[in-house]
């Protein structure tokens, strides 16, 4: 009974040293130190940190993250859904005009723009229940693994609260600490979004045509080509060797693929490819990706989504 005691004692005082007030602890002080200038005063931000408590059930969300443990096919099955390119064709149709001119200066297909608002916030309904202050410091402080950064982030969400006059501690978005319909990191937010409806602010919690023109320059600035495929389907079988488990810039040319016995269910223009593997209870499926492909895997790395992505859009975009 003693040992048992001594045993539930330990823990429970290695939980309170790990969940300690973000106030009290060393490592919040470094960073905060080393952050430089977040806009709010350092006691302000700690003001704020003081109102807020690690949620370490965030952890395991970002752990058991649906791209990380599903089959393909069980993926495409929970988010390629027939409701959400339904929905994609109603966003797409009300937001024609914003849609169109976006398309026209960054060349990123309109359904495009559509399947990413539709993954990441279902077109804007679902924007993220979190806070994402106490989502940003647990995830910066008691999450080792990506500690650093997750510290960036934090800084530059209070930044941004600053320039936005937000509250921090009212600010709601993902599990991973993201904001708006296009669901952006912070350092995405300072990086990548722009003002869309041109009233000199750039405004990811309120305005539609802020974050359709954000989605689209984000891809832009990961070089979109214009008029260039999506996803390309292989006919035929291939040798695992071909198959590239990461996302990659650079191709192989579409010469060298047809020369290596590789059939395409359509004729295109030459160009750069890598092969991809997308695994089902019955085998693997295999398409060629190029540039923008991999310009849909900088917004998430997972191959999964990005194939998703293609997927919706090219729902969305049938007649």
């Amino acid at each position: 009974m003693k040992k048992i005691t001594l045993g539930c004692l330990l823990i429970g005082l290695l939980t309170t040293q790990v969940y300690a007030s973000f106030t009290a602890r060393d490592d919040v002080s470094k960073w905060l130190n080393d952050s430089g200038d977040l806009g709010f005063t350092q006691d302000q931000v700690l003001q704020y940190l003081a109102q807020t408590k690690a949620k370490p059930s965030i952890v395991p969300v970002l752990r058991n993250a649906p791209e990380n443990k599903l089959k393909w096919s069980g993926y495409q099955k929970r988010l390629v859904s027939a409701s959400r390119i339904k929905s994609g064709k109603a966003f797409v149709q009300k937001n024609a005009a914003q849609l169109q001119q976006v398309a026209k200066e960054t060349g990123v297909d309109a359904a495009i723009i559509a399947a990413i608002a539709g993954i990441e916030s279902n077109y804007g309904a679902n924007m993220g229940k979190h806070l994402a202050l106490r989502v940003l410091a647990t995830l910066s402080f008691d999450y080792p693994r990506r500690s650093q950064f997750y510290q960036r982030q934090l800084a530059e969400f209070f930044r941004l609260c600053y320039s936005q006059g937000l509250d921090p501690t009212q600010v709601k978005g993902s599990a991973a600490g993201a904001v708006g319909m296009g669901q952006f990191i912070p350092t995405s937010y300072r990086d990548f979004a722009v003002d869309g409806d041109s009233d000199g602010r750039i405004d990811l919690f309120n305005s539609v045509d802020d974050n359709i023109a954000s989605i689209a320059h984000y891809l832009a600035r990961h070089r979109w080509q214009a008029g260039k495929p999506w996803l390309l389907t292989v006919d035929s079988l291939v040798e695992p060797a071909w198959v590239s488990k990461k996302a990659k810039r650079q191709g192989v040319p579409l010469s060298q693929w047809e020369a290596r016995g590789i059939a395409l269910s359509s004729s295109i223009d030459a160009g750069e490819f890598n092969l991809y593997a997308f695994s089902t209870e019955n085998g693997n499926e295999y398409r060629l990706g190029g540039a923008n492909f991999y310009a849909i895997t900088r917004y998430n790395h997972s191959l999964w989504y990005a194939r998703a992505v293609v997927e919706i859009a090219q729902g969305i975009a049938q007649e």
